[in-house]
């Protein structure tokens, strides 16, 4: 079900609102999203849930949380059955600027984590089960500065037990696996590190014998290396078969049997959990899903989520259908005459002679690429591209036809409930043709039969700023538009090979734009509210006509690339890859 649809039966959502570190706006200096009267700070919180790649976990988890001030090893499970929409506290958030996931904690033996409410079995024949986080722990050597525990460390992901059956039956009071970072072991400092229980003995309950050899030798540790804590890793636990893989970084530090542990129902956790004191422990996750089946790869985009337009014809491509370019749709869609868009397959020119890889996925990444001595446009344009365009779900029988509204959206959108629209994008020019101004539009939002982009999210070349266009007025029914006059911002500026984020919001108050390093660090940003003046990039006043926010209009987001010149220089290759391309409505 479309997570807008779900969050409808939901709760009444608490809407998240945007940040920003500098503004070209001289209307508004402090650059506060539009409707809000005071600046927004570029660490102020909103629901994790309104982040749509944090749904999946967090619908199936529950957040047990400790009073940090309370009795020791005090927990209490402040979110249960998966009903986050809305929810966030002074310990659990997420960051607008970064869409990182927060979670923070004070005090010895004190915890915040989410628990994932699906007990599985680690022995099921041919069922893979993976934990994958990205994570950094800012600060953390700072926080354990005063703590006088004999071992300073924090956990932040888990496997536990429930024990033999659902109803805690034969639960031990023991992790199968916890993955720390700790301040020192064996004369290594600030690694992180993987804690295994080697035994389903219960060395700490009632009847238990904790010192027994069984117990005095039940853990043993693997070194995952040194932490860099203000940079992400990654980790992936996988358990299938009696097996559990420990990955960090795509490399295998463990792979261990673990058949001894097969009649315990097992549950992943993720968050912190402190073993130090007098400090309060801060992990950002940038990733965080549980994936079942046979993949080992999880994206940071849903391809399910749009349709392809690339530079090659129908006619070249599929053979027939005319002259104009030719679209792939997700396998969702049920279309038998277009070929199907996803992670796994590249989209190859099907001239031999051309032969340009279009689209394809290498290394985590979405690339997008265009010969610019080759192509046919699109209707209205003279321009070729390899671009996605979204498709929204506005109803619970989706269909993918993009020639009437429901796979578009409107700012207050009845359908669904959802009134704030954000596209978050992360990504490096990796190639682009040799000319003076390789302009490329890489984000958009457009207007349903309407010729006029509200939105055009632009790269210039190296030492130019990325601009966005914006057209102050419209005409419906793909009308030219003789009085509309388009006005541009400037945001940051980033080279080719240089990896940067985007946003692009729209709701009933404006639109916001911003660009940012990928700590969220350097924002340029600017919130230009509907129907006001504004100053653009060339000091001239401007107005974003109010008319975009009527109730009539239906919008949807592109992404990818747009080269903005004709493809008259053969040879020539853009290609841009996307490592996070994500689209929230809420």
């Amino acid at each position: 079900m479309n997570k807008s649809i779900l969050a409808l039966m939901l709760a009444t959502a608490l809407t998240g609102c945007g940040g920003s570190d500098s503004s070209g706006n001289n209307n508004n200096p402090n650059d506060s999203d539009p409707g809000t009267s005071e600046p927004v700070e570029p660490g102020d919180p909103i629901a994790p849930y309104s982040i749509t790649k944090y749904q999946d976990i967090l619908s199936n988890s529950d957040l047990q949380q400790s009073d940090p001030y309370g009795s020791a090893s005090n927990k209490e499970s402040v979110v249960t059955n998966g009903n986050f929409y809305g929810y966030y506290d002074e310990y659990f958030y997420a960051q607008e600027n970064t869409q990182y996931l927060v979670f923070k904690m004070s005090n010895y033996s004190m915890r915040n984590e989410v628990r994932e409410r699906d007990n599985f079995d680690i022995n099921v024949e041919d069922e893979k089960r993976t934990l994958l986080a990205e994570v950094k722990l800012p600060g953390i050597e700072d926080a354990m500065s005063d703590s006088s525990s004999s071992r300073d460390q924090v956990t932040f992901l888990q496997i536990h037990n429930k024990g033999t059956s659902s109803d805690g039956t034969g639960y031990i009071p023991h992790p199968l696996l916890r993955v720390v970072y700790e301040l020192e072991r064996d004369g290594k400092y600030g690694h992180y590190w993987a804690v295994v229980k080697n035994n389903a003995v219960d060395c700490k309950g009632d009847g238990s014998d904790p010192d027994s050899a069984e117990c005095q030798n039940a853990y043993d540790r693997y070194d995952l290396g040194e932490a860099d804590t203000e940079a992400f890793t990654k980790f992936e636990l996988i358990v299938q078969e009696n097996n559990l893989s420990i990955e960090v970084n795509d490399i295998v530090k463990a792979d261990l049997n673990i058949a001894y542990w097969e009649h315990l129902l097992s549950y992943f956790k993720a968050g912190v959990y402190n073993q130090f004191e007098n400090g309060e422990s801060e992990a950002h996750f940038r990733a965080l899903k549980v994936l079942t089946g046979d993949s080992n790869t999880a994206y940071d985009w849903d391809i399910d989520s749009w349709k392809l337009t690339i530079p090659a014809s129908k006619d070249d491509y599929y053979f027939s259908g005319g002259d104009s370019a030719a679209e792939l749709t997700p396998e969702r869609c049920g279309y038998s005459d277009k070929d199907t868009l996803a992670n796994d397959e590249d989209v190859i020119d099907k001239d031999p002679d051309n032969n340009t890889t279009y689209f394809s996925v290498e290394d985590g990444r979405m690339h997008f690429r265009a010969d610019m001595g080759y192509g046919s446009s699109t209707a209205n344009s003279s321009y070729i591209r390899s671009e996605l365009r979204e498709l929204f779900i506005s109803n619970n029988n989706p269909d993918c036809s993009t020639s009437d509204e429901d796979t578009s959206w409107y700012l207050d959108d009845s359908r669904t409930g959802d009134s704030t629209h954000t596209l978050n994008a992360t990504l490096k020019v990796e190639q682009h043709p040799n000319i003076s101004q390789p302009k490329v539009v890489l984000g958009q939002i457009h207007g349903w039969k309407i010729n006029q982009a509200l939105v055009k999210l632009l790269w210039e070349g190296d030492s130019r700023p990325v601009r966005v266009i914006l057209n102050d007025d419209y005409e419906i029914n793909n009308q030219d538009c003789g009085h509309c006059e388009p006005f541009s911002v400037e945001l940051g500026t980033y080279a080719a090979g240089e990896e940067w984020s985007y946003t692009i919001r729209a709701d009933e108050d404006g639109i916001y734009l911003a660009t940012y390093d990928t700590d969220g660090s350097n924002r340029v940003a600017h919130s230009i509210p509907w129907g006001q003046n504004y100053t653009d990039k060339d000091g001239d006043t401007v107005v974003l006509s109010s008319d975009w926010a009527s109730s009539d209009i239906a919008f949807y987001f592109k992404a990818g690339i747009y080269p903005q010149f004709k493809p008259e220089y053969p040879g020539q290759i853009f290609d841009v890859s996307f490592s996070s391309l994500n689209i929230d409505h809420y």
